[in-house]
């Protein structure tokens, strides 16, 4: 966890801005990150970064087109060195937020605000709503939470004022698919698969919203976004069928897909909340790598033990959650570790 003095440096930085730019991940955590914090000060434009694991040089670009005074990054563990320096150059100044396992070079920390929960690694969500302390946006700060597998310390406050959204009595996992929370934020990963401009337009009706109603209740603005979440609902729903075909006795239910929308983590918590007497392993490629989202009680351990095991292979998460990049060349030595480990 931050401490008080780093989260009060977080509001600091985002209150001096003016207009800040903020880049976050393609996640209902970066999402709702982003909200936490524009909503907080009224001002500032956000992209979602749909590059993966890394927020790329090519971003750069948005610099150029929104000439912000100010460069907020949001649950992303890499990012591209180029990037950085292209703002330093410009003198602009970078508030960097993450909370995965991950090296940042030194030389790149002494000369940005960067803040990193590992290895409690509470989601960037929770951390934006501790620094900015605005109760009227709990119920995002619940999304991005519970869509993340976390379930924070306000959860209880929240389920006793809400109780018709959340029950704080069950499990993480059954939180995700039984409370109106964790559909929701199931419903969000998949609208932020939709188009950019689709996206965008979701951005600005989210940044006015008075509560969690107003994400639900299809009217001229959501009506886009809730059509496409259940579009890709529908994929979700066939690639959840289609991996429990592999069930078998074995403790390890192993499954590799081939989409244009990735989906891995949805799918893989879905797996879970189906068969947690199962060790989950949901696997897709994507620019010449794979990446695979793990869900099991061991599911930290194992993937700590993955990547001390097989070079190249990075990730990390929850203890019964995480993700990880396997480079294509090492993915037979991943599924024989992975049977020693687990099968």
């Amino acid at each position: 966890m931050l401490t008080q003095i780093q989260l009060d440096e977080i509001k600091k930085n985002l209150e001096a801005s003016q207009n800040p730019l903020f880049f976050f991940d393609n996640d209902v955590d970066g999402l709702c990150s982003f909200l936490i914090l524009r909503r907080a000060i009224g001002r500032g434009r956000g992209v979602a970064i749909r590059s993966f694991p890394g927020l790329q040089e090519s971003y750069l670009k948005k610099i150029e087109e929104l000439n912000p005074d100010s460069v907020f990054i949001l649950d992303k563990p890499i990012v591209d060195p180029d990037f950085l320096k292209g703002l330093y150059d410009k003198a602009i100044p970078v508030t960097w937020i993450d909370h995965h396992e991950t090296k940042v070079d030194k030389e790149i920390i002494e000369n940005i605000s960067y803040f990193n929960s590992y290895p409690s690694a509470e989601p960037v969500t929770y951390l934006c709503y501790k620094a900015v302390k605005r109760k009227e946006d709990m119920f995002l700060a619940m999304i991005g939470c519970i869509g993340d597998v976390y379930k924070p310390d306000f959860a209880a406050e929240f389920a006793k004022e809400n109780p018709d959204l959340f029950d704080n009595k069950l499990p993480i996992f059954d939180s995700l698919f039984a409370t109106e929370i964790g559909k929701t934020a199931g419903m969000l990963n998949l609208a932020l698969k939709d188009s950019t401009t689709n996206v965008v337009n979701m951005l600005k009706y989210f940044m006015k919203i008075k509560g969690f109603s107003d994400i639900i209740q299809e009217n001229s603005h959501t009506k886009v976004f809730l059509a496409r979440a259940k579009q890709l609902t529908k994929i979700h729903e066939k690639l959840v069928n289609k991996a429990e075909c592999n069930l078998s006795e074995k403790n390890l239910l192993f499954f590799l897909y081939s989409s244009e929308t990735s989906m891995s983590a949805l799918v893989a918590n879905e797996l879970y909340f189906r068969h947690k007497d199962k060790f989950i392993v949901v696997c897709s490629k994507k620019q010449g790598n794979y990446n695979a989202s793990i869900r099991g009680k061991t599911a930290k351990k194992v993937t700590l033990e993955l990547i001390k095991q097989i070079e190249g292979v990075t990730g990390g998460g929850h203890e019964e959650a995480t993700g990880i990049q396997i480079p294509d060349e090492k993915f037979d030595d991943f599924k024989v570790k992975l049977e020693e480990l687990v099968g």
